[in-house]
């Protein structure tokens, strides 16, 4: 798929193209065509048949990156090449018995080279060496915590210093707990249902994102206090995708099955929320799941990438979306969108790398990649 212009955006989307067998080489590419000095292009990987994928993360340092699929409690091992980022194997291993439900991947820095995850049947937390020096081995879970306090359905984790941060969608609460002395926790009552939990970066404060609610949960780790912020109905509804990022923590809204709205938000030091909305036609309607920016490091413009996804509807349109900044992060100054080959697959995760941006496909059992080419 070529990586256009708006004006150029619409009359390239919509072509499926059609499926051959095999994780490697690439099984499917979209129609490409020249967009000025740089092309970028979109590409799909079969991975192991699964139920759902979910969860995608990279190793630091490492030509790897890994996968949750949890309808029969996979990891999965995407081998890269360092050079094009290109996926050049695919292998999948059991982690734990099929019905524990593998789901939500965070790469630990506490412990280099290894990764947390979560069992979200088996209410349990994991902490995983992965063996990334070959796609070949299998992953060794080092650790299981159990989840305290009666807390189920361990969703989404994340690693900040000591404590992890979860959330649970089965008892509808936000765990933080001390890995180093998992007697040391806490359980804060959310509503339904917490998804993503993050850190503001200027205040402290810790968001989730509630589904099932349409609002977003406000935490103060020091005091224990906690306070709902309704998505105002005008903005859109179901906050999903939300992640620490520049000046605050940023939000995504998928909206209803009748329709998305194509907008995200950020988060301020007060819990204000600046909102922004897409403003193609592809974009006005977009049902935004998730969303990512750049690695650390990569010389790109201010900007971030957003997800749509068909999760909610058939008739949404799975996209990849680069939406460019001012320097400020005030003003949207362009937005590109890039039609994942595969439509109506529920695109569930992006993972940006330095030269191309992964996404999971939750139904199709496939990773999508967006490449970008030098002319």
């Amino acid at each position: 798929m070529s990586w256009g212009s708006l004006a150029a955006a619409g009359a390239l989307l919509g072509t499926p193209g059609t499926a051959t067998a095999g994780p490697r080489p690439p099984h499917r590419e979209a129609p490409s065509a020249p967009a000025g000095p740089s092309r970028r292009t979109v590409v799909e990987y079969e991975l192991p048949p699964a139920g759902e994928t979910h969860e995608i993360v990279r190793l630091p340092d490492r030509p790897m990156a890994l996968v949750s699929q949890m309808s029969n409690s996979r990891l999965v091992k995407l081998g890269m090449d360092p050079r094009t980022e290109q996926v050049t194997a695919v292998k999948a291993f059991p982690l734990g018995s099929s019905d524990a439900m593998l789901h939500g991947l965070a790469v630990s820095s506490c412990h280099p080279g290894r990764i947390w995850a979560t069992h979200e049947g088996a209410d349990r937390l994991l902490l995983v060496d992965p063996r990334a020096d070959s796609v070949e081995a299998a992953p060794r879970v080092e650790r299981e915590i159990p989840v305290p306090g009666g807390g189920r359905g361990p969703h989404y984790v994340n690693e900040y210093g000591d404590v992890l941060w979860v959330t649970l969608k089965g008892s509808d609460q936000v765990l933080a707990l001390d890995h180093t002395r998992p007697g040391r926790h806490r359980l804060f009552d959310a509503k339904p249902h917490p998804i993503f939990a993050a850190r503001h970066p200027v205040s402290g404060d810790f968001y989730v994102s509630q589904d099932g609610a349409s609002s977003l949960l406000r935490i103060d780790p020091r005091t224990g206090r906690t306070a709902q912020i309704p998505v105002p109905a005008e903005q859109g509804s179901t906050p999903v995708g939300l992640i620490s990022g520049p000046g605050g923590v940023w939000l995504v809204l998928l909206g209803t099955a009748q329709a998305g709205t194509g907008t995200f938000g950020r988060i301020d030091a007060d819990g204000r929320i600046a909102w922004h909305r897409l403003g193609s036609p592809l974009g006005r309607s977009a049902s935004l799941l998730h969303l990512a920016f750049d690695p650390p490091g990569t010389a790109r413009e201010p900007g971030l990438w957003l997800l749509a996804s068909s999760i909610v509807s058939e008739q949404a349109r799975d996209l990849i979306i680069r939406v460019r900044f001012d320097p400020s992060w005030t003003r949207i100054t362009r937005e590109e969108y890039a039609a994942l080959p595969t439509q109506s697959c529920k695109a569930h995760r992006l993972l940006p790398l330095e030269r191309s941006v992964l996404a999971t496909e939750l139904t199709g059992a496939r990773v999508a990649q967006l490449i970008h080419t030098e002319e």
